[in-house]
């Protein structure tokens, strides 16, 4: 024998949620107070418009200065983009991790190394951003200043202890990226640091 269940509460359930559909879709979206997942940090919103103000000010109210976009960017790679280095200086100061990396693997010191960014890559160093830490597609800031021809960046560093023997993804040190790209400049200055390792 088949025992039919009935549950009295169930209209009412039924009815609390329609209720609650209704005014959803009859509530302004201004109104709704609902969280939106894909939104960035305060802080992260501050630094992509390149606010020192704003960002001071999500600090001040308990960002982390670790935090990251909803996109996974670390806000001192977002500093290095908008190329501030104000920003990037505030970040340092209240403790964010120069070598926090990108989800593809972006720090901030090879994206200022890409950028040809000397006065925030000098800033990144002197405050313990590894030198030879490989960023997106496995380059290191050299390989990366090498690249885009951005040799005082490249001084930099070499001068800092670079390691000139790091390869890229298809086994190309900085100076066979330079000898390829036909950049004499680039060649001589590491061509020096070489031998003067030897």
């Amino acid at each position: 024998m088949l025992v039919e269940r009935t549950h009295a509460a169930t209209p009412i359930r039924w009815r609390v949620v329609l209720l609650a559909a209704l005014f959803l879709l009859a509530t302004p979206a201004s109104q709704a107070k609902f969280p939106d997942l894909f939104a960035d940090d305060p802080l992260a919103t501050a630094v992509r418009k390149g606010s020192l103000t704003d960002t001071t000010a999500a600090l001040l109210a308990g960002s982390s200065a670790n935090a990251q976009a909803a996109d996974g960017t670390p806000v001192i790679v977002l500093a290095v983009v908008v190329s501030s280095l104000d920003i990037v200086k505030i970040l340092i100061e209240n403790d964010a991790r120069p070598d926090k990396k990108s989800r593809d693997e972006t720090t901030a010191l090879t994206l200022a190394a890409a950028n040809g960014e000397f006065e925030i890559a000098h800033y990144l160093l002197d405050h313990k951003a590894d030198v030879n830490e490989p960023g997106s597609l496995r380059e290191t800031a050299l390989i990366k200043a090498a690249r885009a021809h951005h040799n005082a960046v490249v001084k930099l560093l070499v001068e800092r202890g670079a390691d000139l023997d790091e390869t890229d993804m298809s086994g190309a040190t900085s100076l066979e990226i330079a000898q390829r790209s036909g950049w004499s400049d680039t060649v001589a200055l590491l061509m020096k640091k070489k031998a003067g390792s030897k």
